[in-house]
């Protein structure tokens, strides 16, 4: 079974940051994916997110409201308290329309496209109106119905969640890249890859409320395994969307991050689950870039 659709849960924030803040929930006793990391800069946190939680459990794993509490800053994908982030989604959906004088039904072919039509009605969207969105807007489109449909909302991630609380701790958040930043690389995608992404979310939308449920499972546990299964089967289907949405950022994030102050205060670093996972994940990068990295739960260190 293939798990694109952790792309959006899991990788890019800016796909699901503008909406209504989500009060705070009481933590979970969950182990969550939070880890303790010392270096040449000093001390910080590292946690996999889930962009999208279900309403009715919303609740953080204890390790992950630890590592809140004891971080003096935020650091995110990209700054959910800026304005920029804030109109991400508006901006978003502009990116994804297509050239006036280009047809998707030519792009995807009379087959796909008659797939997509039904996919489109049976998800309650117009497909006229839909037919103006490159394959990534669609795939994107039909992926967040159906979150919404089974009741996972970016109002109850983890980041709105940690937004809304930073604001009134005083905390400031910080961004690794822009929401802009992140479109550009959705919008920049080769059209066979935009295909095949939309193909991948034609196939999952059907197998959805399973799907979810096993991501939201393996997350509070903090079962490494089952999240490496979970979240990277679909990558290794499209190496090049791996390394575009996943290898790169993580590199780049890590030389932000051995650029930091030696003399920092403790920063929580969040970003989606999918970037902590394998070894291209964080972790594992920081780990081989000389840090330690070590489960906030007691685990482990990474490697051992």
């Amino acid at each position: 079974m293939k798990r694109l659709l952790a792309l959006w849960l899991g990788c890019f924030l800016c796909a699901v940051a503008a909406v209504p803040m989500w009060a705070a929930a009481a933590s979970s006793n969950g182990a969550g994916l939070v880890y303790q990391v010392e270096g040449p800069n000093g001390r910080f946190y590292l946690a996999g997110s889930m962009h999208l939680l279900h309403a009715e459990r919303a609740s953080l794993p204890a390790p992950l409201e630890r590592a809140y509490r004891n971080s003096a800053s935020i650091v995110m994908e990209i700054d959910t308290d800026d304005g920029d982030a804030q109109d991400a989604g508006a901006r978003l959906l502009e990116a994804a329309q297509l050239a006036p004088d280009t047809s998707l039904q030519a792009l995807l072919g009379e087959a796909r496209w008659n797939t997509v039509r039904t996919a489109l009605a049976e998800a309650g969207f117009d497909a006229e109106r839909a037919s103006r969105f490159e394959p990534w807007g669609l795939a994107l489109l039909l992926t967040q119905a159906g979150f919404a449909r089974q009741g996972y909302t970016s109002a109850a991630g983890v980041e709105q969640q940690l937004t809304e609380r930073a604001r009134r701790d005083g905390k400031p958040i910080s961004g690794l890249e822009t929401a802009a930043m992140q479109i550009a690389l959705l919008d920049g995608l080769d059209m066979n890859v935009q295909r095949q992404m939309l193909d991948l979310t034609l196939e999952e939308v059907q197998e959805m409320p399973q799907m979810l449920d096993e991501l939201d499972d393996a997350w509070r546990a903090g079962d490494l395994q089952r999240l490496e299964a979970l979240l990277l089967e679909g990558y290794r289907q499209m190496p090049e969307l791996y390394t575009a949405l996943l290898v790169e950022r993580n590199r780049r994030w890590v030389s932000q991050i051995r650029a930091w102050p030696t003399t920092s205060p403790p920063r929580l670093v969040l970003v989606g689950a999918l970037h902590l996972v394998g070894e291209q994940g964080l972790p594992a990068l920081l780990q081989r870039a000389g840090y330690t990295v070590e489960r906030l739960t007691g685990g482990p260190k990474v490697g051992e």
